[in-house]
């Protein structure tokens, strides 16, 4: 059967029909583990593509968006229709009112954040689960999950097609396996999204319009090639606004037919046979959005939603948001949160620059029949138009961040027999078949790997505890509802020594919540960092237990565990002691429980460890450097002060100290003012840094900004005086001495004038 199916497809050897065969049915299984592994509407933005569609299922019409009030699709109304219309039509009759119930949207996800743990949920599980067999709303996201995945196989269909007509069997064969186990392939089309459609349209436009720029048939004769191109634009911009781009590219190409052939019949007659479909059918959904939003394509209404950039996009936002771009090409999950080891990304960027230079070694060997090679055969399409789709994102990128890799799958097809042909290109001949299987075979595995690895995991529900394990037992600290005590916390765990720098790693701290009755309310979980002066430097807000058991349905006696990492900002002043402040917040009354410790005394600030903000910059270069060695490994850089001053003055004097070990105890700077009898006028003892940053805490390496102000008196007299600085030991008030023999203190002029 396969040899009689293959001789009337000629396309594929038999063996070649048999080896996609297996990776389309490979596809498929993979597929199902993603479909089974994300939770019903955790999928990227699936929390908003199916009301979509429940909407026109239960309602037989599109909603009209509204930026005031936008309902559960949010800006999802304002794309273009085709998809979600044939998925009302599919699920058409069944019961999903349940959806308001399965819709319990998590506010406080961490979105587009894979640095934070926990809280990945962008739905509040449901008590008691989705059980099977499904019904109502789950029943229907699955079945549409399973047409999206069908979907997807025909884009990995048309991927083969297109690299054997453009570069033979093996490279064909090898590019539907790069589409096929592309993790963020499968990811999206196991969900509900209009990006399954656009990447099938798009694939099968381009495949289309490659036929057309090789073929060149007559307008008249063959008007139904035309027209059927056409057709598909049609159904694209239907789909996806960006696949408009494949208008533009399809207007190219008809007008470089033309000057070819010196025949204006290519641009005008196929232009028009082309354009008339392509716009025909999206034209009453083009005509509802002006009459609507006073805009054909409906972005005003679009982007009034989804928002826009609150400042001009920088060059250091680019930086940054490339690795969203990346990361979301091979596979960032859920809401744009949900990682993968950061090796897999290496390594699939690795691959990915050696396709790429595989393919400049390809195009450098056919130099001499470029025009056969790239040209006449339509590669170049290809690699236009993944060129025109990414401009067309970096575009929208200007306005709202959606720097997704993702969005260039319409594009996928031409990247991957692209990357095939370049990787293929590298290789001897006799290597090319074992290259293309370990290559397959790998991505394979990969991608097998990454729901139940990653994936699931992260939608795991937490259990709760019986107690407290041993050493993390805290307070009990009471928190009140309604006048008495309801909700504990319980305990605390910090990693030992835990040292950060501003915009680095994370300080982890670890809670036990338990309830001690039942509460009716949602109260959130804070846990804040506090540096110099309690200025807030870091924040965690969301729900309790992972972010996915609201404490309305706790029981008494449950003991939840709870890790936070908490992410110091960029910019906070350091270094610094961090104070770790954990509570417990009401958002409908838009403030804090009040809290109590055991012996019923109201605690205003809960305080719960301590970790180090550590200065990441190098030294400084004082003003005026000295580089004094002290004992206890502290060296005095430096200082910035002025070197005159009048009475009733208040001086700036700011030390830097730098640390070559860990001193034994915290000590009190002092900084005196001396007259010329060496008889103290004036003093501005303290600690380290305001007692932010005590000597305690000092490690080797760092370094410290430490600023006093000393207040001069009103009548000192005019004259030279000396500002005389070191440290002591508040107990017993033994300074803490030169190593050079020069005493205990370091001593710069002071010019005081009348």
């Amino acid at each position: 059967m396969l040899v009689r199916f293959a001789q009337r497809c000629g396309w594929l050897t038999p063996a070649g029909w048999g080896q996609l065969l297996l990776v389309l049915v490979a596809y498929g299984l993979l597929g199902l583990a993603y479909l089974l592994a994300t939770p019903p509407l955790e999928a990227s933005d699936e929390y908003k593509h199916y009301p979509l569609v429940q909407y026109v299922q239960t309602m037989g019409r599109l909603p009209v968006l509204s930026a005031d009030d936008p309902g559960r699709w949010q800006q999802e109304a304002a794309q273009p229709p085709l998809y979600y219309l044939l998925m009302a039509g599919l699920t058409a009759g069944m019961d999903t009112g349940d959806l308001p119930e399965l819709h319990q949207v998590n506010k406080y996800a961490f979105v587009g954040d894979p640095n934070q743990v926990g809280n990945k949920n962008l739905i509040l599980p449901r008590p008691g689960g989705n059980p099977f067999p499904w019904q109502g709303s789950v029943l229907a996201i699955y079945l549409i999950r399973l047409v999206s995945l069908l979907l997807g196989a025909g884009s990995v269909l048309l991927t083969a097609r297109l690299g054997v007509l453009l570069a033979g069997q093996r490279v064909g064969l090898l590019a539907a396996a790069f589409t096929a186990f592309n993790p963020m392939f499968l990811f999206v089309h196991a969900a509900v999204n209009n990006d399954s459609l656009a990447i099938l349209l798009g694939s099968l436009g381009l495949y289309l319009l490659v036929r057309l720029w090789r073929d060149a048939p007559e307008p008249r004769a063959g008007w139904a090639r035309y027209a059927g191109l056409g057709l598909v634009l049609g159904l694209g911009l239907l789909t996806k606004l960006s696949l408009g781009g494949l208008l533009g590219l399809a207007g190219l190409v008809l007008a470089l037919l033309a000057w070819q052939r010196r025949a204006w019949r290519f641009l005008l007659g196929g232009g028009l046979l082309l354009l008339l479909p392509a716009l025909i059918l999206p034209a009453g959904w083009l005509w509802r959005n002006w009459q609507l939003y006073g805009d054909f394509t409906g972005l005003n209404v679009f982007i009034a939603v989804q928002g826009t950039r609150s400042a001009p996009i920088t060059w250091s936002d680019w930086v940054g948001e490339f690795g969203t771009f990346y990361r979301s090409f091979w596979g960032l999950f859920g809401g744009v949160n949900v990682a993968a080891p950061q090796w897999v990304y290496g390594l699939a960027n690795g691959l990915a620059v050696v396709g790429a230079v595989g393919l400049g070694v390809w195009l450098w060997r056919e130099r001499g029949r470029w025009r056969a090679a790239v040209l006449a055969s339509g590669l170049w399409l290809l690699l236009a138009w993944a060129l025109l789709l990414l401009a067309l994102l970096l575009r929208w990128n200007l306005i709202s961040p959606a720097f997704q890799g993702r969005l260039l799958f319409p594009a996928l097809a031409a990247l991957n027999v692209l990357g095939a042909l370049g990787w293929l290109a590298l290789c001897p001949a006799g290597w090319q078949r074992r290259v293309a299987y370990g290559l397959a075979g790998g991505a394979l595995l990969l991608a097998a790997w990454l729901p139940w690895g990653v994936i699931r995991p992260a939608y795991a529900l937490p259990q709760p505890l019986a107690g407290v394990p041993a050493g993390a037992a805290f307070g009990p600290i009471d928190f009140y509802v309604a006048g008495e005590p309801a909700l504990q916390l319980v305990g605390v765990e910090l990693l030992p020594d835990q040292r950060v720098v501003p915009g680095g790693q994370p300080v982890v701290v670890t809670l036990y919540w338990r309830a001690a009755r039942p509460v009716a309310a949602d109260y959130l979980s804070a846990v804040g960092l506090l540096g110099r002066d309690y200025a807030w430097v870091g924040q965690v807000n969301r729900h309790p237990a992972g972010g996915q058991i609201p404490t309305s349905r706790w029981q008494p006696g449950q003991v939840w565990r709870d890790e936070y990492h908490v992410f110091p900002r960029a910019g906070a002043a350091a270094p610094t002691r961090l104070r770790v402040r954990a509570s417990l917040y009401d958002p409908q009354a838009g403030a804090d429980l009040p809290a109590a410790g055991a012996d019923g005394v109201p605690i205003d600030l809960l305080l719960v460890g301590e970790a180090v903000l550590a200065n990441p910059a190098g030294p400084p270069t004082p003003s005026q450097p000295l580089a004094v060695a002290l004992a206890e490994g502290i060296s005095l850089l430096g200082y910035d002060a002025p070197a005159r001053a009048r009475p009733g003055d208040r001086l700036p004097v700011l030390l830097y100290w730098q640390a070559a070990g860990m001193p034994a105890q915290d000590y009190t700077v002092f900084v005196q003012l001396l007259d010329p009898a060496g008889v103290q006028v004036a003093g501005a003892d303290g600690p380290p840094v305001n007692g932010d940053y005590p000597t305690g805490l000092w490690r080797a390496g760092d370094w410290v900004d430490d600023l006093h102000w000393l207040a001069l008196p009103e009548g000192v007299p005019a004259g030279g005086y000396t500002i005389a600085v070191g440290l002591y030991d508040p107990q017993s008030g033994r300074r803490v001495p030169r190593l050079d023999g020069q005493g205990d203190a370091i001593q710069w002029p002071l010019l005081v004038e009348p």
